[in-house]
């Protein structure tokens, strides 16, 4: 069986509007989208990632109890600020070689960096497409948020679990429900207030359990605030979580799509869900060798070929991986 590798197969949207609809028309925004969603189908080399996750920071300032982060089990923790020269180094580089997006958060929540928005600004006046970033709102006050739309920041992801205190706060541990509700819709209120249609303002939630019978409700709270609501099929990904030894007829999307560029340079080929070694699949450094060697080099595309070829699973991390998991018990179920 030859494995697929499909595009988004995590994420589901549920309003009639998603976040890309005010850019649709765009031809240049068309062909991003497209190669989006035909590389990893095709298994399509591009000469550099369609797209560069970038950790802004590694810091966070909640422990939600069902992330990797929280559980220690998603790379090592070193948390830090990525200094704006390596930014800048990367953004140059993306610039030159046709990079279409980029995404200012990982591990972290973005907010905590305190040049956030010039890294936005400086993204965009560099000519990069789409830049977005998700966050837990915690920290989105008024001034930040009109700093942001003073860059051009294209979209914002926010992540939010329920449409009670009873139900978020436990799962955001250290947030506060009725401000964080403020914090999302001041900024709806003034994006409008300026006429603008970015930033675009998607409200996400993890599919947790408890919530899945209610999502109805999450939908109509937040669709005031929101141009998209959507949720996260929700990943097994705790250090008692082990997902080795599974062999399936499925190829990450990822390696076809983006790379990932931790705060310290550190260069990853996919976003190593639930994964805590990082140097299992590690490309190298930023500076070592180009962005573009990195992509194109041996070690990416074996990387590539062995997911291509149905034999992930040798690979250590990838065997570990959650989002690997997770979407082949999909597979195996739909199966049934």
């Amino acid at each position: 069986m030859i494995p697929k590798a499909t595009a988004n197969a995590n994420f589901h949207t549920v309003t009639d509007q998603d976040v890309f609809a005010v850019r649709r028309e765009d031809p240049h925004f068309q062909e991003y989208r497209r190669r989006w969603v035909e590389y990893p189908a095709g298994f399509t080399v591009g000469n550099f990632p369609i797209h560069l996750d970038i950790e802004s920071t590694g810091v966070c300032n909640l422990r939600c109890p069902f992330c990797a982060t929280t559980m220690k089990n998603w790379g090592p923790e070193t948390p830090g600020y990525m200094k704006r020269e390596l930014f800048q180094q990367i953004i140059d580089e993306g610039t030159r070689e046709g990079l279409y997006s980029i995404k200012l958060s990982f591990r972290g929540e973005p907010t905590l960096h305190p040049q956030l928005p010039e890294m936005v600004a400086y993204a965009k006046e560099r000519g990069i497409l789409d830049v977005y970033f998700n966050t837990n709102a915690t920290l989105l006050t008024e001034t930040l948020v009109h700093r942001l739309m003073d860059a051009g920041l294209d979209r914002i992801s926010i992540s939010f679990e329920g449409t009670c205190k009873e139900d978020y706060e436990p799962q955001r541990v250290g947030a506060d429900f009725e401000k964080v509700v403020e914090n999302v819709r001041r900024l709806r209120r003034i994006r409008d207030e300026r006429g603008l249609s970015i930033p675009q303002i998607r409200i996400q939630s993890v599919m947790l359990p408890e919530l899945k019978n209610r999502f109805h409700e999450y939908v109509e709270f937040w669709r005031p605030s929101a141009d998209e609501v959507s949720y996260l099929d929700m990943r097994r990904e705790g250090p008692l979580d082990d997902h080795r030894g599974r062999e399936a007829g499925w190829a990450c999307p990822f390696l076809w799509q983006r790379m990932t560029i931790l705060w310290d340079g550190t260069v990853l080929p996919c976003l190593m869900h639930g994964v805590s070694d990082f140097s299992l699949l590690s490309l190298g450094r930023v500076g070592e060798r180009s962005l573009r060697e990195l992509w194109q080099g041996a070690q990416a595309t074996r990387y590539r070929k062995l997911h291509q070829t149905g034999k992930a699973h040798t690979l250590e991390a990838c065997d570990r991986c959650s989002y690997r998991a997770m979407e082949i018990e999909k597979l195996q179920e739909a199966a049934r």
